[in-house]
């Protein structure tokens, strides 16, 4: 698993109460199951990495309300040259951290 962040806003404070610490301000982001993914394409690693910046370069928010209405399930067929999958949240993707984490501890 690759953990990809994005920080909008970081400040740090030194001294504080004798505390050294760093706020970040984040945005959610994705988490790939790469193994999942690989095996949608076959084992094509190309065809995986696509997949993965089509699904990063989607708005957040639209892409969880696809995944709400689809069933956990969207259908990718837009990436030129490449074969249409059906990308299972949970399975393929998490849209959080924690959602991955999560999952990890169930199984």
């Amino acid at each position: 698993m690759e953990l990809v962040e994005v920080i909008l806003c970081e400040e740090s404070y030194h001294g504080v109460s004798k505390f050294d610490f760093v706020i970040r301000l984040a945005r959610p982001t994705l988490v790939f199951n790469t193994n999942a993914i690989l095996a949608l394409y076959s084992g094509n690693t190309r065809f995986a990495q696509d997949l993965q910046t089509y699904l990063f370069s989607r708005d957040y928010y639209n892409l969880k309300s696809e995944f709400q209405l689809g069933n956990s399930k969207v259908r990718v067929d837009c990436i030129e040259n490449q074969p249409a999958v059906d990308v299972v949240l949970g399975n393929h993707v998490y849209l959080t951290v924690g959602d991955y984490y999560l999952s990890e501890k169930t199984e």
